[in-house]
C-alpha cells in the first residue's frame, strides 16, 4: 500500500510542475484555449476561371494525427508539443482547404476548383496530403521560429484513374518575434504561399495533358 501511494504522489507532483511551469510549451489537452486563431485571408485579387477552365475537384486532405485537430504545433528538434494557450479556430486541414481554394480563384484562370460535396462532372482530382504544418524552433528556444506548411500533392485523371502529375510543396516564413499572434501571422504567410505554388503548378499541369482545356489556349 505505501509503495503504491508514493508512486501516485510522484506522478501528481510531476503533473503539477508541468502546469505551473511559466513560459513552457504544454503537451496536455486543454480544456478552454486562452485564444482561437485563424489564418489572415491576404487579398489575392484575380478574376476567377476563365472562359474553358477545366473543374478540379480539391479533395479534403489527408493529415497526421499530429496535424489533424486545432492545435498549434510546435517543432523542437525531433519532438512536436502544442502552444499552450491558444488553438486554431477549425480542424487544421479545414483552414487550409479553404486558403487552397481562394489561392485557385486568384491564381489559377485556366482552373475551376470545385469541393466533392458540390455535386460538379469534373475530369481531374487534386488529392492532398498535410505534410507540414507546425512552428519550427530552428534557432534555439528564445529565437523567432519558422512557419513551415508543406504538401503532397497528386493530379489525377478521374476518367481513367491514371496519374497526371505529382510535387511536394513545402514553404517557409519566419515569424516576427516568439509570440503567439508573430507566429500566427508567419502561418498566413507560408499557408498563402503554398497555396498560391499549389495551385499555380495545378494550373500547369492541367495545360499539359494532351487534350488540354480550351481555357490553356
Amino acid at each position: 500500500m505505501r509503495i503504491r501511494f508514493d508512486r501516485r504522489l510522484a506522478a501528481g507532483m510531476a503533473l503539477i510542475s508541468l502546469l505551473a511551469a511559466p513560459g513552457c510549451i504544454s503537451v496536455l489537452p486543454e480544456a478552454e484555449p486562452d485564444t482561437l486563431y485563424r489564418l489572415a485571408t491576404p487579398d489575392l485579387g484575380g478574376a476567377g476561371p476563365a472562359d474553358g477552365a477545366a473543374t478540379v475537384i480539391v479533395a479534403r486532405m489527408s493529415a497526421p494525427r499530429g496535424l489533424a485537430g486545432d492545435r498549434i504545433a510546435i517543432q523542437r528538434g525531433d519532438r512536436i508539443a502544442y502552444m499552450a494557450g491558444a488553438a486554431w479556430l477549425s480542424p487544421a486541414p479545414d483552414l487550409l482547404h479553404s486558403a487552397i481554394i481562394d489561392a485557385f480563384h486568384a491564381s489559377a484562370p485556366v482552373v475551376a476548383a470545385a469541393e466533392a460535396t458540390d455535386g460538379v462532372t469534373a475530369r481531374f482530382e487534386l488529392d492532398l496530403q498535410l505534410r507540414h504544418f507546425e512552428a519550427v524552433y530552428d534557432s534555439g528556444e528564445g529565437a523567432a521560429p519558422l512557419a513551415r506548411v508543406g504538401y503532397r500533392a497528386r493530379l489525377i485523371d478521374r476518367d481513367t484513374r491514371a496519374l497526371v502529375e505529382a510535387r511536394s510543396i513545402a514553404v517557409d516564413a519566419r515569424a516576427g518575434a516568439n509570440r503567439q499572434g508573430e507566429i500566427v501571422a508567419a502561418f498566413s504567410r507560408a499557408s498563402a504561399g503554398a497555396a498560391r505554388q499549389l495551385a499555380e503548378w495545378t494550373g500547369a499541369a492541367v495545360c499539359d495533358v494532351e487534350d488540354a482545356p480550351e481555357a490553356c489556349g
